[in-house]
């Protein structure tokens, strides 16, 4: 599934031989974020980057008025994103190029990427918190690397924006960038206030009356109760391969499965903060792509939503591509409704098991270290 992620030094190495020391110090409402610009292995687009924070490249029809001041930053699970004005276009980047995007992958936390679109130019940045190769795109070019302790205030916004479904009860805001030679010269920090607290989302749509699901994982139980009535065809596959009664096609030999319980003994093969935790493919390709001898359509019950945590559904490499690839979601998360079929939800005590399984130490593939195991899946009445 793809829902269309003390280093400093050696990283900053690894990343450019530039000896430029141009920094561009960023605050937001939940705090600064400091970062290197690399203005010697990407000189257009740290030019760019700058005269746009500076004002110095037109925008709006003026100069001289800073582009990224007072803008909103919408998170993602381990990254944040700013640069978004609707409406605006910089005539200034015309059909600008990105520069080489493929000189490096985001293998490190804090790197800062310019986002292009048809491998042009756009102002829009990201920053990551955690190495992901998820994010390796040629609408990508790495142009920067921000300090351990920006790297953690990025963790913050982003989980502060994703476990609100970026609909926050207070826009995050990039409030000013400023461009400076030496930390040193950095103007002082803005005060901010306090952040309101968080206000939890109103429940709406139907509750599940199925049968109980259970997976008894290595970091402990994840109990959900079936959506049978809602979506028929997706629970019955899903009780189908957990039980064995249900055949299917295994990818690497071709053979045909019979009487074999699908789940047990499966890893979870993907695990992102603030976002989903995925088993379910048996090549552990979290892409959806495998062919398991059989796909089933989607199912979309009206009032049926992502509107909390916990969900149990199908993952899929596009609409009604599913066959047995699952994930369990972490926040209330819109932006996957009618994409992808829900078929359980998980009690409290495993919406937490959710979270800690999401933070086990991952690679840059987002595949845990440790592997996470399903031991068994059993259901109840």
């Amino acid at each position: 599934m793809r829902i269309p992620l003390s280093l400093l030094a050696a990283a900053a190495i690894a990343v450019s031989p530039c000896a430029s020391a141009q920094m561009a110090v960023m605050d937001t409402s939940m705090g600064r974020v400091t970062c290197h610009l690399f203005a010697d292995g990407k000189p257009a687009t740290t030019a760019m980057f700058v005269g746009l924070a500076k004002g110095t490249i037109a925008w709006d029809g003026s100069v001289g008025k800073p582009f990224y001041d007072d803008t909103v930053l919408r998170g993602s699970s381990g990254a944040i994103s700013g640069g978004l004005r609707t409406g605006v276009t910089v005539k200034a980047l015309g059909d600008t190029p990105l520069e080489d995007p493929s000189d490096r992958n985001f293998d490190a936390p804090g790197l800062l990427a310019m986002i292009g679109e048809k491998g042009k130019m756009t102002p829009r940045f990201t920053i990551l918190d955690h190495a992901n190769a998820e994010s390796d795109s040629p609408n990508r070019s790495i142009f920067g690397l921000c300090d351990a302790a920006s790297t953690k205030v990025v963790e913050d916004i982003s989980h502060r924006l994703t476990s609100a479904d970026n609909h926050p009860s207070a826009e995050v805001k990039l409030l000013r960038v400023s461009i400076v030679d030496d930390a040193s010269t950095a103007p002082p920090p803005l005060s901010l206030p306090p952040l309101p607290q968080v206000v939890e989302a109103k429940l709406q749509g139907p509750e599940p009356t199925g049968r109980m699901a259970v997976f008894h994982t290595s970091m402990g139980n994840l109990t959900c109760r079936l959506f049978e009535k809602e979506s028929p065809i997706a629970v019955q596959t899903f009780v189908g391969l957990v039980e064995g009664t249900k055949d299917w096609t295994n990818p690497k030999t071709h053979a045909v499965e019979h009487g074999v319980r699908f789940y047990d003994g499966m890893i979870f093969d993907r695990v992102l903060p603030d976002f989903v935790i995925q088993t379910g493919d048996i090549t552990n390709d979290p892409s959806g792509a495998t062919d398991i001898g059989f796909r089933f359509k989607n199912e979309d019950t009206p009032g049926l939503t992502y509107d909390r945590p916990g969900r149990l559904a199908f993952g899929n490499n596009g609409k009604d591509t599913n066959n047995s690839e699952l994930f369990f979601s972490e926040h209330l998360m819109h932006r996957l409704d009618s994409g992808f079929t829900i078929i359980g939800q998980c009690d409290e005590a495993s919406v937490k098991r959710i979270e800690a399984i999401a933070r086990v130490p991952r690679d840059e593939h987002n595949r845990p270290l440790t592997p996470v195991i399903i031991r068994s899946v059993t259901i109840h009445k």
